[in-house]
């Protein structure tokens, strides 16, 4: 339904093929669209060493009155020395094909744990807002360290109206964006050019979301 919802938004929005607005020194990706199981993953001079992404579990039960489904899925990589643990989960409530999140998106949908070879950890989590722009927010922390924060975004370059489905991501500091990933068409990741101390958590951060898929 997602990729739907996506294809029918760029055939209303415009001939030209849909994309973000990031500054120049966008790198393409290799290996994101389309995403072949446990493919290498690269763009710029950032490459995953491995990459293991477990199958997606789900379930529905029916509970009489309510229907109650979970997913989850688990994925690994390690890029450019950068270890990477994601798990994604979701529970939804309803009926007749109509459900909602129970937790009203105080639950991650999206949690990774990221760490160096030096030790140093940091940790993605990223959640429903309950709005419709950005749909999905988080924060990516290094343990100890300040938080940045994570967001989607839902206008390709030159639209008027925004997608109900992420087009890709942010990540900012202080209002500043210092990264941002497309996931649409082969994918491509920005990252600001003057950070230098954690360039590779925020292409680490970068290619989780390049992995993570929200089909629900």
């Amino acid at each position: 339904m997602k990729r739907l919802t996506i294809i029918l938004f760029l055939a209303l929005s415009a001939c030209t093929t849909a994309r973000l607005d990031l500054p120049d020194g966008a790198y393409n990706v290799t290996g994101a669209n389309p995403r072949r199981w446990n493919a290498p993953l690269s763009f710029g001079e950032f490459a995953t060493q491995s990459v293991n992404e477990g199958t997606t579990r789900s379930f529905l039960a029916d509970l009489g009155i309510v229907q109650v489904g979970k997913t989850d899925q688990a994925y690994r990589f390690t890029l450019n020395g950068v270890s990477a643990e994601c798990h994604t989960r979701e529970v939804v409530i309803g009926r007749a094909g109509v459900f909602v999140d129970p937790n009203l998106g105080n639950a991650p949908l999206l949690v990774c744990g990221f760490e160096r070879s030096t030790g140093t950890r940091s940790v993605l989590a990223l959640s429903r807002s309950g709005g419709a722009e950005p749909a999905l927010v988080g924060e990516l922390r290094e343990l100890g360290g300040p938080a940045l924060e994570v967001r989607s975004i839902h206008r390709p370059e030159g639209a008027a109206i925004a997608s109900s489905e992420p087009f890709g991501y942010e990540i900012v500091s202080d209002n500043y964006r210092v990264a941002a990933v497309e996931t649409i068409n082969r994918g491509r990741v920005w990252i600001e050019p003057t950070v230098t101390a954690n360039r590779d958590m925020l292409a680490a951060a970068s290619a989780a979301l390049l992995l993570f898929r929200d089909d629900s």
